[in-house]
């Protein structure tokens, strides 16, 4: 799977793992606020973008789709609504489009569309909310917006896909 580490990049990962304090980490990071693990998973500056670990998943997820499924892409456009009435809050933009695109995931030969979804349970966002609830209000979220297009539209089936990143690693 090509995860090869290095000494340093094994240790930290073990750390990160384990909510171990990493040695030799900046006490403030270059955006000027406080540095600490949880914070680097959100600065847009000197942390980790979010969008390179959406991207990083999204590309795993399609070459291992592509041992299993036929005609998998990534972000493929959505077809063009034309005479559909779709639900409130669905994505009618012309440029619309999703995560990974395969056939023969759920049904035979039918369109299989994912769409993938980071979040920061450990955010202050979400102090006065559990994690099945922020999982619920992601899905709601993503299937108002898709589910009716590509059901509809597309004549495929919608999978939205969350995973969440907190300060140890998981």
């Amino acid at each position: 799977m090509d995860f090869d580490l290095n000494k340093r990049e094994f240790r930290d990962a073990i750390r990160l793992r384990y909510d171990w304090p990493i040695p030799d980490s900046p006490s403030v990071c270059v955006c000027g606020c406080y540095f600490s693990v949880d914070y680097a998973m959100i600065c847009q500056h000197g942390g980790l973008v979010i969008i390179q670990r959406h991207n990083e998943i999204r590309d795993l997820e399609a070459e291992l789709l592509e041992k299993v499924c036929h005609d998998v892409e990534i972000e493929p456009f959505l077809q063009p609504i034309t005479g559909k009435e779709l639900n409130r809050g669905a994505n009618k933009a012309s440029d619309a489009r999703l995560d990974v695109h395969c056939r023969g995931f759920w049904e035979r030969h039918r369109a299989a569309f994912f769409d993938i979804r980071l979040c920061h349970p450990n955010a202050d966002s979400y102090k006065e909310v559990t994690p099945k609830q922020i999982y619920q209000l992601h899905e709601n979220e993503k299937k108002r917006k898709y589910g009716s297009r590509v059901t509809e539209v597309q004549q495929g089936t919608y999978t939205p896909r969350f995973y969440h990143y907190r300060g140890n690693g998981e």
